[in-house]
């Protein structure tokens, strides 16, 4: 086996302590939610993305740039919903599109500057128990049932994580794609599709006004969920929360 040099270590130590510092910086000082990157620190802007959006807070960001085929200037708000190496993948104007730095060539903008906007800033998760209903308006309905004790809270939006079983009906090929056109921001945020005989199988993480959607172009008959974990993004810090919430249920914050 290689053994690693004085300079090899040198390097990973160097990266250990910027990732660190950079953590650091960020969740000590980013109390007001924001925080800047130049073009050229992609690497560390999606090293913050990914950490942020593995702790499921909704993510958007002010980017400025340009576009990369059109060398048109760009300035606006997207969201951002995954972050990989130096790309940065996001929504903008209901559209997918590809963030990378100053000198990107692939991606769709070439950003100048990056300043991500956490959304919320705490997170309140627990799960409930299978549930069942005629329609998504139901579940949806049970759902918001189970977040009645937020009421005092500053809610901003829910996220729910599992699998439901839709009886509905067999649909056609040019049906499928119907819907999955309808669907392609949601299934590019987490939500998975899965069609079969008699209606279709729903799962990944999605948010709650998405299934409010679903009523509109999938006549269920019956809906079936599994253990489903909830999560409901607050505009409170955990010291604004109540001591009684606080004991019954997990607390997630960007700290």
């Amino acid at each position: 086996m290689k053994k690693i040099g004085i300079l090899e270590i040198v390097v990973i130590l160097s990266i250990l302590v910027t990732s660190a510092s950079l953590a650091y910086k960020f969740y000590s000082t980013n109390n007001g939610n924001n925080y800047e990157f130049d073009g050229n620190q992609m690497y560390k802007c999606a090293w913050i993305c990914e950490k942020i959006l593995d702790k499921n807070f909704p993510l958007n960001a002010t980017v400025i740039g340009r576009w990369t085929i059109s060398k048109k200037p760009f300035k606006g708000e997207v969201e951002i919903y995954k972050a990989k190496g130096g790309t940065l993948y996001a929504i903008y104007n209901k559209t997918p599109i590809t963030i990378g730095g100053e000198l990107a060539y692939k991606e769709d903008i070439a950003a100048k500057k990056i300043i991500l906007k956490p959304i919320g800033r705490s997170i309140i998760k627990y799960e409930i128990n299978p549930i069942n209903g005629k329609s998504f308006k139901d579940i949806i309905t049970k759902i918001d049932n189970t977040s009645k004790n937020f009421n005092s809270l500053r809610t901003i939006v829910i996220i729910i994580e599992g699998d439901m079983g839709v009886d509905s009906k067999t649909y056609t090929p040019t049906e499928r794609q119907r819907i999955i056109n309808k669907l392609d921001v949601d299934i590019k945020k987490g939500l998975k599709l899965y069609f079969v005989d008699y209606g279709l199988m729903i799962s990944g993480k999605f948010e709650l006004n998405t299934l409010k959607n679903l009523d509109n172009f999938i006549n269920a008959t019956n809906i079936s969920t599994s253990k489903l974990t909830i999560y409901v993004v607050v505009n409170n810090s955990k010291e604004e929360i109540p001591d009684e919430i606080k004991r019954q249920y997990d607390i997630i914050t960007l700290g």
